[in-house]
């Protein structure tokens, strides 16, 4: 696996109230990789891609938080529709394009009722990607503005937000590389400031990962 392929993916599962009301908070995640890459074992891929993550959303924007070793934080900016990304012992925040996919989708289907997390019976979309397959497991509680994530094609974040309208409580990757699997520990519904969201003022910035 190139540094850049694993970067997108770090990237991509960074980038993951009521019906009629959308979730603002935050959602801890527990994450477990499996390697299928020869002399890379598991532990060690889990420490390269983190094994915990927190994520706060409010409207378009989000953040998370990462104990990655390449990636430690990012934040999603709606008004200029990029992705900054902030990689440990480092002061630099590196932006991409979020309306730019290089693992469109070919196939999906929903599966109804699949699993429970944290109490909450979810279905599933099942993502078919040029690259592996990609599963979404949520519940309608969790919703998401989806007119907010129109242009968010990076991850296929837009696409899952049209067809689910909620945030994943559960996400599966698999791929040639490996399996990972993101799954929600702990929801906390909480009103979060703009401050806690904003791009990092007086900080340098580069375009790329």
């Amino acid at each position: 696996m190139t540094v850049r392929t694993m970067l997108l993916f770090l990237l991509t599962i960074l980038s993951f109230g009521a019906r009629s009301q959308n979730f603002e908070g935050k959602m801890v995640f527990q994450i477990i990789v499996k390697s299928k890459i020869p002399g890379l074992p598991d532990e060690r891929l889990n420490k390269m891609l983190g094994s915990s993550q927190d994520y706060f959303i409010k409207g378009g924007k989000y953040k998370s938080l990462s104990n990655s070793q390449i990636i430690a934080m990012q934040i999603y900016d709606p008004t200029t529709n990029k992705l900054y990304s902030k990689h440990p012992n480092s002061d630099t925040l590196y932006w991409m394009d979020a309306g730019k996919n290089e693992d469109e989708v070919t196939d999906f289907e929903i599966k109804k009722n699949v699993e429970t997390i944290l109490g909450n019976p979810c279905d599933a979309l099942v993502l078919t990607t040029k690259t592996g397959t990609t599963i979404y497991y949520y519940n309608d509680k969790y919703r998401l503005d989806k007119t907010k994530f129109v242009a968010h094609k990076f991850g296929n974040w837009s696409f899952l937000a049209v067809k689910t309208g909620a945030l994943p409580l559960k996400t599966v990757i698999e791929n040639k590389q490996f399996r990972m699997e993101m799954t929600a520990v702990e929801i906390t519904s909480m009103a979060l400031t703009d401050s806690m969201l904003a791009i990092p003022t007086n900080t340098p910035m580069k375009m790329g990962m």
